[in-house]
């Protein structure tokens, strides 16, 4: 098989829906403007035609409807097909591992992926939200809220405790202001009236985060500070195969070695990291200590802090350049986002034939993880 490729992996930066920068940018337009970014920005990658634009979306009707992947590629004058996929928030983890398949079966060379939502402009759970009674008496909990299955999370591991879950949420703020600082986010943001995510807090009130009140259980622990915010944004890359790659001259890039899903009851959602994680640590024959970079997604601060706990992940590995909690979490572009920063990590911070890897929970109680080898010399 050949080899995948992900590199140019870009993004705006994201805003706080409902009362942020990108609030009356449709989504469609968010993603068209980034892929044109991406172009002026990777020129030799986009004077090869691509074989497909992928797009990962979670809730693609109104303005993302319509097979959005296909109007993105009109709207940016792309001579190529589109397809939409949806995983919920995994939807643009999973254009990119679709993608990454076909080049492995040398089914194509070259496909751009995507992931965007606006949570501003497409309502949560869709326009005309409808449960039904069929699936439920299988499955009651089927349409569980993702806040609740925070607070079930939280009851199956009660040794974690509120202020463990805001020393959390504190640092993915303090690291992702740091990060910013330092210029570590320069080469995958293409600024969109803004040029810094809006949602990092800095400097932390944590007198202030300690006073929030439960947000789905009145005995709960989860409040809104250790809880991904509702989000706008959209993020691309490309991946390729080996050879063409090569041939671009792209010789720094990350390597999709494996992906895996998984599910586990909708209830718990947010332990859904850990049956894809120990899939991909099996098949491959390695343990978190031989994973240099995690990139775990920071729906909810109790989920995240569990996975690290059974899946043994030093702290150290995790997030260092701040999560979801302080970034932001546009549904089906946080995929993306995961792995564009575990690659600009890999590339800063480490060396040719590092791994990483990158997992998120998925509504409806699913997991998926990727895993990832710098390349280079």
């Amino acid at each position: 098989m050949s080899k995948a490729i992900f590199t140019a992996g870009m993004r705006t930066p994201f805003g706080r829906a409902f009362k942020g920068a990108l609030v009356e940018e449709r989504p469609d337009d968010m993603l068209v403007a980034l892929l044109r970014a991406n172009s002026n920005a990777h020129p030799s990658l986009w004077e090869h035609t691509a074989d497909d634009l992928i797009v990962g979306c979670a809730y693609p009707e109104g303005e993302q409807g319509y097979n959005l992947a296909r109007m993105i590629a009109l709207g940016a004058g792309l001579d190529t097909p589109g397809m939409t996929v949806n995983r919920l928030c995994a939807s643009s983890l999973e254009a990119a591992a679709i993608a990454a398949a076909r080049v492995k079966a040398h089914w194509g060379d070259h496909v751009i992926v995507g992931g965007v939502e606006s949570m501003s402009r497409i309502p949560r759970r869709g326009a005309n939200w409808s449960e039904s009674d069929n699936i439920k008496s299988t499955c009651p909990d089927a349409y569980i809220a993702n806040g609740s299955t925070a607070e079930k999370v939280a009851i199956q591991f009660p040794h974690i405790t509120r202020l463990d879950q805001e020393n959390l949420a504190a640092s993915s703020h303090e690291n992702a202001g740091a990060a910013f600082a330092a210029g570590k986010y320069s080469r995958q943001i293409a600024p969109l009236h803004i040029e810094q995510d809006e949602l990092i807090r800095l400097p932390v009130n944590r007198e202030k985060m300690a006073s929030l009140k439960p947000c789905f259980a009145d005995d709960g622990s989860v409040t809104a500070a250790t809880s991904s915010p509702l989000t706008d944004g959209a993020t691309c890359g490309i991946v390729l195969g080996a050879e063409l790659a090569s041939q671009l001259g792209v010789t720094d890039a990350v390597e999709i070695v494996d992906v895996a899903v998984a599910h586990v009851g909708p209830d718990v959602m947010g332990l859904g990291p850990i049956p894809a994680t120990r899939k991909l640590f099996e098949r491959n024959q390695i343990t978190a200590n031989d994973i240099a970079v995690f990139e775990i997604n920071e729906a909810f601060a109790i989920q995240v802090l569990a996975c690290m706990e059974e899946l043994k992940i030093p702290a150290a590995k995790v997030n260092t350049w701040g999560g979801a909690m302080a970034i932001g979490h546009p549904l089906g572009a946080s995929g993306l986002r995961l792995l564009i920063t575990a690659h600009d990590r890999l590339l800063a911070e480490h060396h040719p034939g590092d791994l990483g890897l990158v997992t998120l929970c998925v509504g409806g109680g699913q997991g998926m993880s990727m895993l990832v080898r710098r390349t280079g010399k």
